[in-house]
């Protein structure tokens, strides 16, 4: 009897053990509210997306850990998944103009041209991490241009008063078929880098024959430093299947008694209509504000925007100004509130718009209510 006693306290003293060296933790945003936008009815829905996600650590001795991340983001207001549009190999975009009418609220470069539905939106990786020589990842990532632009907007790149690097035609929030590498923080200096696997296949189907034309596989390097109340940023990113189209971007924000002064730059050149229209160059700036006190946030921002294609009519520029207020109501509940307006040339009406509207201006004004949990 002692005997078995002994043996069921050992096993219970070593499941305990493994158990205390494995961790999941399950995450997850609801976001929801009411949106109004000049050319479109008043509709319901998310500033932040929505997502249900599970992150697991596993401590493997000797300063290494495996990582894992799964994540699905959906619309909380009807239950869909907020998926961007498809890429139709059987009638592909052959030009510039076309899209223009593509749906791009939820866009993802990465995600439209490879011509497949993703079920997990968010990122879905696997990977090892160490203290001494950072993070490697393989699998769905995030995009390291995007995830680090949008720390200068005030917005985070989300809802009506989002910054307009996000109608960016190459944006991809996350990266499908892709190995990524996180440096450790050195002084608040830190590097990134990622490789993404094309889709050419060097094969005879029509489906093939074009990933042949266009194909490529693509890269992408980050440096930052972030350190105190200074954050420096720089990001090259030539994304995969795009006939060698690439983004690059610098900014910069100070942090002083609550209050948050940002500046950046993106410029881009999608080369995938060249032969047909040329390249298509777009050009965003961006000057944020934010002041925190206490359990109140208020945003601002200023945007302007260029796009323009050599040779064509297709030609012009945006401003777009908006103002936001969050209220904390407790470490996981917000409300919030969001205006903005965005002027368009005439020219290129519509291009910057992500609600769909061709209108010249466009006023938009956001209510809703965050949880994170």
């Amino acid at each position: 009897m002692k005997k078995t006693l002994i043996a069921l306290a050992i096993m219970g003293a070593s499941a305990s053990a493994a158990y205390a060296q494995s961790h999941v933790t399950i995450y997850g945003v609801v976001d929801t509210g009411l949106v109004k936008e000049t050319g479109t009815d008043l509709r319901m829905g998310s500033n932040v997306d929505s997502r249900l996600g599970f992150r697991g650590v596993e401590d493997l001795g000797s300063n290494m850990k495996a990582t894992f991340e799964l994540e699905r983001r959906f619309n909380l207001n009807d239950g869909t998944q907020s998926n961007p549009p498809e890429f139709d190999i059987n009638n592909p975009i052959t030009n510039v103009a076309d899209l223009e009418n593509v749906d791009r609220t939820n866009w993802n470069y990465n995600d439209f041209i490879s011509g497949k539905r993703v079920d997990w939106v968010g990122a879905a990786n696997v990977g090892l991490k160490g203290d001494a020589w950072g993070q490697v990842r393989l699998g769905r990532v995030n995009n390291l241009s995007v995830e680090t632009f949008r720390m200068l907007d005030p917005f985070n790149q989300y809802g009506v008063g989002a910054s307009l690097a996000k109608a960016n035609l190459l944006r991809s929030e996350q990266l499908s078929n892709t190995i990524r590498y996180d440096s450790p923080s050195w002084s608040g200096f830190g590097l990134g880098a990622t490789y993404t696997l094309g889709q050419n296949s060097k094969g005879s189907t029509p489906s093939a024959l074009f990933y042949d034309q266009i194909g490529n596989d693509g890269w992408a390097v980050n440096l930052k430093y972030d350190n105190g109340p200074i954050l420096l940023l720089a990001n090259y990113d030539r994304a995969a299947d795009s006939n060698d189209s690439y983004t690059w971007n610098v900014g910069g924000a100070y942090n002083y008694a609550g209050f948050k002064v940002s500046l950046g730059y993106q410029d881009s050149r999608l080369k995938l209509f060249e032969a047909v229209d040329g390249t298509l160059k777009e050009k965003d700036w961006i000057v944020g504000l934010q002041y925190k006190t206490g359990a109140h946030t208020i945003g601002a921002s200023y945007n302007r925007g260029k796009v323009e294609v050599a040779g064509t009519n297709f030609d012009g520029s945006t401003n777009k100004y908006a103002l936001g207020y969050t209220y904390n109501m407790s470490k996981r509940t917000s409300v919030y509130a969001n205006v903005a307006y965005t002027d368009n040339d005439e020219e290129i009406a519509g291009w910057y718009n992500l609600n769909g509207s061709n209108r010249d201006s466009v006023t938009g004004v956001q209510l809703g209510i965050t949880h994170k949990f």
